[in-house]
């Protein structure tokens, strides 16, 4: 599933792509710890969920 984040450096709005996870209860994703603005290129920390889903 992707999550809708916006970089830290440039205000653009990134698209990061979570893997999802095996839970028997609800659904779970886990993202990478840092992620690379496709834009600035500049390195940004994956905040603590919830995250905003992707349209």
């Amino acid at each position: 599933m992707d999550f809708a984040f916006v970089c830290g450096w440039c205000d653009s709005d990134v698209t990061v792509w979570g893997e999802p996870v095996a839970s028997w209860w609800t659904d779970k994703y886990e993202l990478p710890d840092e992620w690379e603005c496709f834009y600035c290129e500049g390195v940004n920390v994956t905040p603590p969920p919830p995250w905003t889903p992707a349209d």
